[in-house]
């Protein structure tokens, strides 16, 4: 509802076919945020155990769950049903409206009808995450992150986890929780770089061209030395704090258990999906 009414206070007045064409991309885009955050360890299981939590403590379904967003299942505006349509002396106090509402409280977007989510299907779909996630931890486990019948199983567990529409306090944590792990990747990389190119003298395009696929190699600065560049005095010098700077980050891929390509993946792909959301 948010983004919805976000896009439309800046559009001008649009038919019917492009509000539903817009609410449409929205959804098709927090889908596919949600698919990418089923790629990173931890979130799955942190939305089910909420789900647990307020539905054996005494909680509100919807405090963790806003309804689905199954594509064509009915959850987008039908013709019977009516859209706000922005116009010129509205759109000011409709964004003003938003903020307001934003600050009180997330109750109205957590609600989907009058009754709130359905429990019996919610249910039913946490359970068939649930028992999927299990599955794809069990086959992790024993063939890997990288082979292709683990990626099987990721790919149907987030076929299963991305129709879920979460409320926006839950959604923005899963989200955050992602971002965080490449902002921790991004501030290592960034101290390595400095250390080779503006405390080294490392070309920078040499850097760019090596670095990539050796975030964690130990051994790489040596491979370089071997090759006696002319800034091999300046690497020499630096190498220990490059090599500390690398441990770091590999002792980051077992905290995450991901490897660092995998963190900028999951994370592009977010993105690609928040960017459509917005777009």
């Amino acid at each position: 509802v948010r983004m919805y009414m976000r896009e439309m206070g800046t559009v001008e007045l649009l038919t019917r076919e492009g509000e539903i064409e817009i609410a449409k991309r929205i959804e098709e885009g927090i889908r596919e945020v949600m698919g990418a955050i089923a790629q990173f360890p931890g979130t799955v299981d942190y939305i089910l155990s909420e789900y647990t939590r307020v539905t054996t403590e005494g909680g509100r379904l919807s405090d963790v769950l806003a309804g689905y967003i199954d594509p064509d299942d009915g959850s987008l505006p039908n013709e019977s049903e009516e859209l706000p349509v922005p116009n010129k002396a509205t759109d000011a106090k409709a964004v003003d409206d938003e903020k307001d509402d934003e600050e009180e409280s997330d109750d109205a977007d957590e609600e989907e009808g009058d009754g709130g989510p359905d429990p019996e299907e919610a249910r039913l779909r946490f359970g068939a995450v649930a028992e999927q996630l299990d599955k794809t931890q069990k086959v992790m486990k024993k063939h890997g992150r990288d082979d292709d019948r683990t990626v099987e199983e990721f790919v149907a567990l987030a076929v299963l986890f991305s129709p879920i529409k979460l409320v926006p306090k839950q959604y923005e944590a899963l989200v955050t929780r992602v971002r965080e792990a490449l902002e921790r990747v991004r501030g290592l990389e960034r101290a390595i770089m400095q250390l080779a190119v503006r405390d080294a003298r490392m070309p920078r395009a040499d850097f760019l061209r090596h670095f990539p696929g050796n975030e964690t190699n130990t051994d790489w600065t040596a491979g370089l030395l071997k090759g006696k560049p002319k800034y091999a005095e300046g690497l020499e010098r630096f190498q220990a704090d490059i090599q500390a700077k690398q441990t770091q980050l590999a002792e980051l891929e077992r905290d995450y258990e991901l490897k660092v390509a995998q963190i900028k993946d999951i994370n592009r792909a977010m993105s690609i999906g928040e960017a459509k959301a917005r777009r």
